[in-house]
């Protein structure tokens, strides 16, 4: 570059910037006024260097919020934070659980065809700690899926679901992303995500430690009960479902073993429709779904069908695709819907035990329904916006340290939520970029 046009360029950027400062200064002029400045310090600066017309351009087509100072908006992410965690942290240890049938009474009326909870659940902290504590009266094998879990009714005649500890913290699952044992503590995280995100979408669940020997054996079913050994010093047991075996058995440390209880929703909740995913793989090496192929996908088969082609649920679908990305689960090629509900029934954010294993990959196939799609729900799409820049790590690793098997995570499945949160967020703005703000973000999905 010659010494004359960097002189050019200098002296021009400081036209340009004094301009900008003077118009940021006069908060009261409209915005009319301000751009007319800032095109007329290009007008000046364009016959000697073309180059900068861009930089200009940049600078004038980018939002300028007069009214907001730097300070001001930390204020209010604060003061969202601090809203946030109080209606979010649970304190399960001085938690009233003297009547048990009460709060599960309490559990069972929040379900509805739209949410497992409500926004605000003051009696989340004494219901997740029964489920936590309370004596266990029968245990049974769930034969449903393809590895090992028990059913579990406490005193009082609520059921829960017990999914048992396969791996370390650390553990770090090598492979597919839907490779592995279920991972207990990811039901855990999966849940209070949910909770932080107000999907308000998963069956509640529970860290819970349990002594195998005297909680489960003496009221274990007979089919539960054939499956006990003991090996190494440690109580095991290998289940019944479709992949259960003796040489995939689950044991304990000595006589306890770690797990999660999930809350079984109430009788009339707990009947389910299975739904094949319009976006689930083939899981067969070296074949590929149509959408893995077709980036018109979406558009020329979802969309135009029954139940995506109008109502909630592929805004459903897309913010199960948020959800997934955000845990790493890759395996919901099925969903639950409640059964005999209107068309409107929610999908159910159940089954995320193959999440969070593996922390430094991001798997971008979840993505395809926000690519292809380019819609989200717009309470979905305003809550990530107020969750980035490391707030939504902050507040979910906050309320995961009242779980009674805390740490629940390691440390890298944080920055890996921190990682991918941007990277959703980049996905809908270029969605937005190509059509407009209102064809991505609506609040209801009426079609083509």
């Amino acid at each position: 570059m010659k010494l004359k046009q960097r002189i050019i360029i200098g002296i021009t950027s400081v036209v340009v910037w004094i301009t900008v400062y003077k118009a940021l200064r006069n908060f009261t002029a409209d915005e009319e006024t301000i751009l007319k400045n800032l095109r007329q310090a290009e007008e000046a600066i364009q016959p000697e260097v073309p180059e900068l017309k861009q930089a200009v351009d940049d600078v004038i087509d980018k939002p300028i919020n007069l009214g907001e100072s730097p300070d001001k908006r930390n204020s209010q992410q604060n003061e969202f934070i601090q809203s946030e965690l109080d209606r979010l942290q649970l304190d399960l240890r001085s938690a009233d659980i003297t009547d048990l049938k009460k709060l599960f009474k309490t559990a069972e009326s929040w379900v509805t065809e739209r949410q497992i909870y409500p926004h605000q659940h003051p009696e989340m902290a004494a219901i997740l700690k029964a489920m936590a504590s309370a004596r266990i009266v029968k245990a049974d094998a769930l034969p449903k899926g393809t590895q090992i879990k028990l059913m579990l009714e406490l005193v009082g005649g609520q059921k829960v679901v017990f999914k048992q500890k396969r791996y370390s913290r650390d553990h770090v699952i090598e492979g597919k992303p839907y490779d592995g044992y279920d991972r207990h503590n990811a039901e855990i995280a999966a849940f209070h995500l949910d909770r932080v995100l107000d999907l308000r979408r998963s069956p509640l669940v529970v860290g819970r430690v349990i002594d195998l020997k005297s909680e489960i054996i003496p009221v274990a079913t007979r089919r539960l009960l054939d499956t006990f050994r003991e090996k190494d010093g440690n109580t095991c047991y290998f289940g019944v479902c479709l992949y259960c075996n003796e040489r995939n058995m689950a044991c304990g440390e000595g006589g306890l073993m770690e797990g999660s209880v999930t809350l079984w929703l109430p009788p009339k909740w707990s009947a389910f429709q299975k739904q094949r995913h319009p976006y689930q793989r083939t899981y067969v090496d070296g074949r590929k779904a149509r959408w893995e192929n077709d980036g018109r996908y979406c558009n020329d088969v979802v969309k135009r069908q029954a139940p995506y082609d109008r109502g909630t649920r592929l805004l459903d679908v897309a913010d199960a695709a948020v959800f997934d990305y955000l845990i790493g689960n890759a395996d919901r090629h099925h969903y639950e819907i409640f059964k005999n509900k209107s068309k409107d029934t929610m999908l159910i954010m159940m089954d995320n035990a193959k999440s969070f294993g593996n922390p430094h990959h991001h798997e971008p196939s979840i993505l395809a329904p926000l690519k292809q799609c380019c819609i989200l729900r717009r309470s979905t799409w305003e809550k990530l916006q107020q969750l980035k820049n490391g707030v939504l790590t902050q507040l979910l690793e906050s309320i995961l340290s009242a779980d009674p098997i805390t740490p629940v995570l390691h440390p890298p499945h944080f920055n890996a939520i921190d990682v991918r949160l941007p990277t959703i967020i980049e996905t809908m703005e270029k969605c937005i970029k190509d059509k407009s703000y209102d064809d991505v973000i609506m609040d209801k999905w009426v079609g083509l």
